[in-house]
């Protein structure tokens, strides 16, 4: 008969098995949902409100503990609707099997707990009141070991067990110096007590489901340099080096920045005790438990390096869209060890160097009209990831450039059928091609070791001062080799490696024809900014506001309407769940009666209708939200590709290739103050008109308004009014209809 250890280990192998047969890391596809719909996605926010069990809230008031509801539900939904939690994927349905195992002494909690991965680059994990465990990918990514993660869920489910959030709740309602909403983000925030007790009771959970004690400390050094990339692995002085291309070694030779971090801190303004602290509990309660190794049931299990690899490939994918491209480059070299023929790394490699070459092509249009702009997006590094850092930053505009067309034209050729890396090239060449300082007549046909031969037998020619061969340099010559990195030496200035580089794109045809196609576009709009600058006043007003009306005319017949943003806030700036919610459902009345009216076709993807939502439709979700926010950030440029495979299947399903995303906020803030209330309470007449005007015109609407083209992956329309308008029927229908007739209009010649 086999023993409990054995039966778990074999399940913990059969379910390793399926998921590797989901995931092929050579073809690694993100995270997604699968299987049924859980109750926690399903059910309305609205519904959560109405069914939550109070019993544990009698120590508050009504109030308190009507307002504590609303939030805690409210909250818990916008995580859960974010885009970032799946469920019935991989990692979620370990951290489920995990969390099971870990209460399967404690008869009061089974059946109470579901567990989820949330999508992050954030080393986290957070509980909730309703029984909700949340671990981020950025938090997996950096465990070493299975028993690690073990405590952490452990640390989770004491929180909940011991009402830990109701506590914190308590606490911040007495500050009165946070609003209502302000509080509701502790959360998962909690006090020294509460944290100290949390790590207490999780090392005797730990201990009777079986692992090792001498990984629970290692949890808290996995806290401590979090903040650093998931492996501190030295950067290979040949990672860059192909047939084509050659680093030299001196650019590796940077200082590597030191890790700072300190688990000895002052922690006395600090909610937290620092790691120091709750490092010397948990050995002290560790020692409490005598022979604790003789113990263990469990070692790591492949399961849990598999999932540990899934997680460090979501860091990469949002690490890309968080436009953080150093970060991604250094934590796909790490992954490139281990899986180097991934089409997946190749891609986000290739987007990487695409934020790296527009940040490039940034900096030369802000140059002079902002000089903090560099400041801004430069982030100091420790570790080994300094070094590469220090390498993309040493770069000139040039070298960034080259180095960027090098690898996405790599990436590109090494399949050509891949539609994301022949958008990412064919960016690449417009990025290039927009430079000032990207000339292909400066690049050296020939590559480095090319060039290095060639210099080689002239410089011997010349010094055997043969006639038939001696080379002689004039000025000109000099200064155009010195251009390309050429010494009057015959040498090479290493610190222009970049100029050999590209030797075989810059003779590659396509690659021409491209460059001359974006060339004379360039050429075309570098024109008509000229002209447009020897136009009076009054006419580049006019011109100015001929773009901005056609802008909107998209000739849209149809629209897919993804879940829009609507916020009811108070004075204060807190959520108004109940009037969110109506004002929520009259957005999506008066979208359907004006598209019937202007006879659009609508389909929507929204959360009006929660529980006729599939795992299918959830993942197309994801995606848009992904989508949209990277596509929004990044408008007016146009340089990240999206995932525009995916976005073409959407397109199909719903058979439109234009998506419709808005915001709207309303918020009701009359000028009524004590003050003033007193000063026209005496002067009656006045008042008269004063509090009736205060009254109407208290009334601020935001909108925003957001076109994404699902078939290039491309955001074609942002567009914002700020409106003193209530949120009515009237103003919401005749807003909606107002920019719902200008998208169904065709653009106007010029």
């Amino acid at each position: 008969m086999m023993g409990r250890g054995t039966t778990l280990f074999l399940c913990s192998l059969i379910v390793f098995f399926q998921s590797v047969g989901q995931n092929d890391f050579n073809h690694y596809k993100p995270l997604s949902s699968k299987g049924s719909v859980p109750k926690d996605f399903s059910n309305s926010t609205l519904t959560k409100i109405k069914q939550d069990n109070r019993e544990d809230l009698k120590s508050l008031n009504l109030r308190k503990r009507e307002f504590f509801v609303e939030q805690i539900n409210y909250s818990i939904d916008e995580i859960l609707h974010s885009g970032n939690v799946t469920f019935g994927d991989t990692i979620s349905s370990y951290l489920q099997q995990l969390g099971d195992r870990l209460i399967a002494g404690e008869t009061n909690l089974r059946g109470k707990l579901r567990f989820y991965v949330y999508n992050s680059t954030e080393a986290n994990a957070f509980s909730t009141r309703q029984g909700i465990v949340f671990v981020t990918t950025g938090l997996i990514a950096q465990l070493t070991s299975e028993a690690q993660l073990a405590f952490v869920l452990s640390h989770e489910i004491i929180h909940y067990q011991e009402h830990h959030v109701l506590d914190l709740f308590e606490y911040a309602s007495q500050e009165k110096f946070y609003s209502y909403n302000e509080k509701t983000r502790f959360l998962s925030n909690y006090s020294r007590e509460n944290e100290l007790e949390a790590d207490r009771l999780a090392v005797k959970m730990v201990h009777d489901a079986g692992y090792k004690s001498a990984e629970i400390n290692k949890t808290f050094d996995v806290l401590l340099y979090s903040y650093l990339p998931f492996e501190e692995m030295k950067l290979d002085k040949r990672y860059f080096n192909t047939d084509e291309l050659y680093v030299p070694e001196m650019y590796f030779e940077f200082k590597r920045n030191e890790i700072s971090a300190k688990f000895k801190y002052n922690d006395y303004l600090m909610s937290h005790p620092n790691l120091a602290k709750r490092k010397e509990q948990v050995v002290d309660q560790i020692s409490k438990f005598k022979e604790w190794e003789k113990e263990v049931l469990y070692e790591d299990s492949l399961q849990f390096f598999y999932i540990r690899d899934v997680s460090r490939f979501e860091y990469v994918l949002n690490k890309v869209y968080a436009e953080e491209p150093v970060e991604a480059l250094y934590a796909i070299y790490i992954l490139e060890k281990k899986y180097p023929e991934s089409s997946f790394l190749k891609s986000y490699k290739s987007q990487a160097w695409l934020d790296i070459m527009k940040l490039t092509i940034k900096k030369e249009t802000f140059s002079y009209t902002n000089s903090s702009f560099n400041r801004k997006k430069q982030r100091y590094y420790e570790g080994q990831i300094s070094i590469l850092n220090q390498f993309i930053t040493v770069l000139p505009k040039t070298g960034k450039l080259a180095m960027g067309l090098r690898i996405i034209y790599d990436a590109y050729h090494s399949d050509t059928t891949n539609l994301i890396a022949k958008k990412c090239y064919e960016t690449a060449i417009h990025l290039v091609v927009k430079s000032d300082d990207f000339e292909t007549s400066k690049f050296s046909t020939k590559n480095f070791r090319e060039t290095l031969a060639y210099l080689k037998e002239l410089k011997q020619d010349t010094s055997s001062k043969s006639k038939l061969h001696a080379v002689e340099w004039d000025k000109y010559a000099v200064i155009e080799n010195q251009s390309k990195g050429v010494t009057e030496d015959f040498g090479i200035d290493s610190t222009k490696f970049f100029m050999y580089g590209i030797s075989d794109i810059i003779r590659d045809s396509s690659f021409l024809k491209k460059f001359k196609q974006f060339s004379a576009k360039k050429s075309i709009l570098d024109k008509n900014k000229d002209d447009f600058n020897l136009m009076t006043d009054v006419e580049q007003e006019n011109v100015e506001y001929f773009k901005y009306d056609n802008e909107v005319h998209l000739k849209m017949d149809s629209m897919l309407v993804f879940q829009p943003a609507i916020f009811e806030t108070t004075k204060s700036s807190e959520i108004d769940v109940y009037k969110t919610f109506k004002t929520r459902d009259l957005v999506f009345k008066e979208i359907y009666s004006n598209a019937e009216d202007l006879n659009m076709h609508v389909k929507s993807l929204s959360l009006k209708d929660l529980e006729t939502l599939s795992a299918e439709d959830w993942n197309d979700y994801s995606l848009l939200q992904r989508s949209l926010t990277r596509a929004i950030s990044d408008y007016e440029n146009d340089y990240f590709v999206l995932d525009i495979p995916n976005l073409n299947q959407i397109n199909a399903k719903f058979k439109t290739e234009k998506l419709l995303f808005l915001e709207y906020q309303h918020v009701y803030a009359p000028d009524l103050y004590f003050g003033n209330i007193a000063l026209f309470t005496v002067l009656l007449p006045v008042g008269l008109v004063y509090f009736p005007i205060a009254i109407l015109s208290g009334h601020y609407s935001d909108w925003q308004f957001y076109v994404l083209d699902l078939k290039t992956g491309e955001l074609v329309l942002d567009r914002s009014y700020y409106v003193n308008e209530p949120a009515s029927k009237h103003s919401i229908g005749s807003r909606l209809n107002g920019m719902f007739h200008q998208l169904k209009q065709a653009k106007n010649d010029y």
